[in-house]
């Protein structure tokens, strides 16, 4: 089994990483940190990071980086 990790905008794919097995919360943070220089500031384009309801989107680590990187 192979995850899929992509970053949608409204140009398409910018960026995606393919993952054996499942993705952990700790893949998903490292993942964010190699997408957060892909963003801008709001009302920028690129500026609004867009996430499901995913258990590994709710950690604090998640919200931490987010909202002091981003």
């Amino acid at each position: 089994r192979v995850s899929i990790l992509p970053v949608l905008t409204l140009d398409g794919i910018i960026t995606y990483d393919l993952i054996p097995g499942p993705v952990t919360s700790a893949r998903f943070v490292q993942f964010l940190r190699e997408l957060i220089p892909l963003t801008n500031p709001y009302p920028g384009p690129r500026s609004i990071l867009v996430m499901d309801n995913c258990s590994i989107h709710h950690s604090e680590e998640v919200r931490k980086l987010v909202e002091d990187e981003a």
